[in-house]
């Protein structure tokens, strides 16, 4: 796949989770058949008539605070299960028991890929919760930044977008053990600081949310970037790179008012419009494949479904059918063809690095993305 989900977050077994501290309730079983103890034996040790009303006052008393305190214990356990329903809907994310039912809901926000009325595209359904979490921060500080793809491909057609800071209410969603096993933080993250309404992590071009998310990590954490590269000997070696030296890469080519892009394939003749994928696209793609590993089957499908996703027309015909069908049975100099020419357009931040090694070699890389991105304190 030409482009892979940067590895920004932590494995499972670099992350220490830890438990969920539920609010405890105590509970007394011989509470109701004492309740009203103290009065009855004062009762029965008084005689006198006065003694018998100051009783019946007492009883009286005794039952309306029974009934208070009864109504703040079931307060108290309404609110320990909902506590409990949260933070386990929360270590949950992934949906591994398919008899739980969730409720979900589709997203308001309509995507650029959709409006090509492409009917093997279908919109994603959003977790309410993770909705709720991933809501844009319009009450804080931001900046405007440029987009490696200008803004051509998307609807509003703007080069740059407004960027909130990262605040401490961020470091929340960096350092919660749920969400850096699920891999949904980054997500989440880029979603609270973009500040577009028609603009959502999954409908970023590739190379637009690598440089929000190089943005984010240099103005909160520093440009300052340290890594560990390997010299020719495979000996690894600590070094820092500045992230502001990082060049931009500009679209090789001109989309057309849809984003899309022409291009004719030399062995079929076949005139064809293509798109470049979106951080949505690739997700899907990469769960699709996982699936099918999962199911044990034998063939990787890998560039099937992601031709399925980058043609959108063939020879005029944008049926899913017609699209299907002529990505299983390409050409495989066409289709080589067309991957090298969309790797020659695409827009980026250039993430080739060349550094010098201790012993003076010059070594050229490419820009680990590792736990130390989001995390630079982090012993690797």
């Amino acid at each position: 796949m030409p482009e892979k989900r940067p590895n920004v977050f932590p494995q499972r077994n670099e992350v220490t989770p830890t438990e969920s501290e539920l609010p405890k309730i105590v509970t007394d079983e011989s509470y109701e058949s004492k309740k009203m103890e103290v009065a009855e034996e004062v009762y029965n040790n008084l005689g006198s008539v006065t003694g018998m009303a100051a009783v019946d006052v007492m009883r009286k008393r005794t039952e309306e605070q029974i009934r208070l305190r009864d109504g703040q214990l079931q307060k108290n356990i309404d609110q320990t299960n909902t506590y409990a329903k949260q933070m386990s809907d929360a270590s949950n994310r992934q949906y591994s028991q398919p008899e739980q039912k969730k409720t979900m809901v589709k997203s308001d926000i309509k995507s650029p890929v959709n409006s090509l009325n492409i009917p093997h595209l279908t919109m994603p359904t959003v977790d309410p919760y993770i909705q709720q979490l991933s809501q844009p921060q319009y009450n804080t500080a931001f900046d405007v930044i440029p987009l490696p793809s200008q803004g051509k491909l998307y609807r509003n057609k703007k080069s740059s977008v407004k960027v909130a800071y990262l605040t401490t209410a961020d470091e929340n969603i960096l350092t919660s053990p749920n969400l850096l096993q699920s891999g949904e933080f980054l997500e989440i993250l880029i979603n609270r600081k973009l500040l577009e309404p028609d603009l959502r992590y999954r409908d970023l071009n590739v190379g637009d949310r690598n440089a929000i998310m190089l943005w984010l990590r240099a103005t909160s954490y520093g440009e300052m970037y340290p890594v560990t590269i390997f010299d020719k000997d495979s000996e690894p070696f600590e070094i820092e790179i500045d992230l502001n030296t990082l060049k931009t890469k500009n679209l090789g080519a001109e989309p057309d008012s849809e984003g899309l892009f022409e291009y004719n394939l030399s062995v079929s003749k076949k005139q064809i419009k293509f798109r470049l994928l979106t951080v949505g696209d690739i997700e899907d793609i990469e769960k699709m494949v996982a699936e099918d590993e999962k199911n044990n089957i034998p063939v990787n499908n890998e560039k099937t479904y992601i031709l399925e996703r980058q043609l959108v027309e063939v020879g005029g015909d944008r049926s899913f059918s017609t699209i299907r069908d002529f990505s299983q049975n390409m050409r495989i100099k066409d289709a080589n063809d067309l991957r090298n020419y969309i790797l020659s357009i695409e827009s980026n931040v250039d993430l080739n690095i060349e550094v010098t090694s201790p012993r003076g070699e010059t070594i050229k890389t490419f820009l680990p993305l590792n736990v130390r991105f989001f995390w630079p304190k982090f012993s690797i």
